[in-house]
């Protein structure tokens, strides 16, 4: 099941939050009614916690703790009914998705906890947002999309986070027409090994390939239409190079001091490298595990 919440910084009871959050009541109860500017206008905030805030990702992380173990509690009326029907509930803030045997349990057992827990802080589920889908037909689940095929689960990126890579980076080459080559790079660089170190993890060779693809037909626009009047041998010469035996690399000198060679980087020359899952019972807060994740920080460095 993939559950949306409806509005949820919007919509926290501040009474609710006030009595349950441990911590300073007083400085909560200022974070909450700061209120926001919107044209210049002052407007008080009577419910929700400011989306953007930089206390707001935490009070909805704290908010939201607890929903797990309403589902033992609950889902427990018959002994072993959790295990036989291999429920797991995955959150990260507000953003959550819940596993099951069932189409039928998910629907009738699991979303009437999740709304009833969800009241008490004010919050409600988006009907159009939330929805039990076969694992068959796979689901996204924070710019991942998770399906298995035949005995395999496959974790690739999304189609929307594709897609809003690609408009990320249409915005940058389309607000830097007239801009230098390195500064362009230097702008794309950073947002090419972000997106890519963070999906590096699934299938997704073959996608790489293709934002290298397209991004190449975005910058030989750019050039192009930089020097309409310039064959194309011209503007390859100008602005892509061959380094390492590479042709076609989007690459330029930049002179401070010294001439320093700026190429953009490939998605594609991003390493695949797999997850190593980790332990259902470790706890980085607990001191016997602390080898256990040193081991597992050791090996990220290594990679």
């Amino acid at each position: 099941m993939e559950a949306d919440i409806q509005g949820c910084f919007d919509n926290f009871n501040h009474d609710w939050l006030l009595a349950n959050i441990p911590t300073d009541k007083a400085i909560l109860a200022t974070w909450l009614k700061a209120g926001f500017m919107e044209s210049h206008i002052l407007s008080p905030t009577m419910a929700g916690t400011p989306q953007g805030g930089i206390i707001s990702p935490t009070v909805a992380t704290m908010a939201l703790d607890g929903l797990q173990a309403r589902f033992s509690q609950q889902l427990a009326n018959a002994e072993g009914k959790r295990s036989r029907l291999h429920m797991n509930f995955v959150r990260y803030a507000d953003d959550f998705i819940v596993t099951g045997h069932s189409k039928e349990f998910l629907e009738q057992e699991v979303k009437p906890c999740i709304e009833a827990f969800l009241a008490e802080r004010g919050l409600t589920l988006s009907a159009e947002k939330t929805r039990v889908t076969a694992i068959e037909e796979g689901f996204d689940f924070l710019g991942v999309n998770l399906r298995r095929f035949g005995d395999k689960l496959l974790t690739r990126p999304a189609q929307k986070s594709i897609q809003s890579l690609c408009s990320k980076l249409r915005k940058i080459v389309k607000d830097n027409l007239a801009a230098k080559q390195h500064n362009l790079i230097q702008q794309l660089n950073p947002v090419i090994r972000g997106w890519t170190q963070y999906h590096r993890h699934g299938v997704a060779k073959k996608i790489f390939t293709d934002v290298d693809t397209y991004l190449w037909q975005l910058l030989w626009r750019w050039a192009t239409r930089r020097h309409p009047h310039k064959g194309a041998r011209w503007i390859k010469d100008k602005y892509f190079r061959c380094i390492a035996h590479r042709h076609w690399v989007f690459a330029t000198t930049e002179r401070t001091g010294s001439t320093e060679m700026v190429a953009l980087v490939k998605a594609r020359d991003t390493k695949i490298r797999r997850h190593l899952k980790i332990r259902c019972a470790a706890n980085p807060f607990d001191p016997e595990w602390n080898d256990y994740f040193e081991r597992r920080k050791y090996r990220r460095f290594r990679d």
